[in-house]
């Protein structure tokens, strides 16, 4: 299958040794399509009032402006939390004998069984996302153009479980219209979720394009 790691990088060191319990086996499914661009839309609304619509839709979401500038028409918003309602990291596949189960890799929490010192353990791995988005809003004639660009930095950390450190602790980072991938192989990239949040404070008049 197209762009599969072998068993997530190594994830199961010696699976295949024998004796001992046997960890379940993993594999990776990167994201199927490409990242999701920067968004921009023609309103037909004057600058002043697009602006308080999309500072009122976004913050009704969770995303507090962290600066604006009304006079350069730019609004700046912070996300920091769970990664998976605006970032995609393809899927994880794990198996024990005829056991299948498929989970989102940009899911927030997780827990995998992989082989350390000799036996198998139980490894916590955690991914946290920090957002910025920047909303520019531009008169054109009588009308107001949007333009939306965001940076995302994900934050991987693997920690046995009862332990106090990490195993492993990694960051990476991309802006609209790119990808990233870890150490391990994993690739993530924006679904545009964030961005058509600005897209869906604006009027249905509004000509949308990328």
């Amino acid at each position: 299958m197209r762009g599969r790691t072998a068993l997530a990088a190594v994830l199961i060191a010696g699976l295949g040794a024998c004796g001992g319990p046997r960890a379940p086996e993993l594999d990776y499914l990167p994201p199927s399509g490409a990242p999701a661009r920067e968004r921009t839309a023609l309103v037909e609304q004057q600058p002043w009032l697009v602006l308080g619509n999309v500072l009122d839709h976004l913050q009704q979401h969770g995303l507090p402006a962290v600066e604006v500038d009304e006079a350069a028409g730019e609004v700046v918003v912070a996300y920091s939390g769970d990664p998976e309602p605006y970032v995609d990291c393809g899927w994880i596949v794990t198996w024990r004998k005829d056991e299948l189960d498929r989970l989102p890799a940009a899911i927030s929490d997780a827990s995998f069984a992989r082989r350390w010192n000799g036996r198998v353990i139980t490894v916590d791995r955690a991914l946290r996302l920090d957002a910025q988005m920047t909303v520019r809003i531009e008169p054109a004639g009588e009308d107001t153009v949007v333009r939306t660009a965001s940076t995302y930095v994900l934050t991987k950390t693997a920690t046995p479980q009862a332990a106090e450190q990490p195993l492993h602790a990694e960051t990476i980072s991309f802006p609209t219209g790119a990808s990233a991938a870890f150490s391990s192989g994993t690739t993530c990239q924006p679904n545009g979720a964030l961005e058509r949040l600005v897209l869906d404070a604006l009027p249905d008049v509004s000509l949308v394009g990328s």
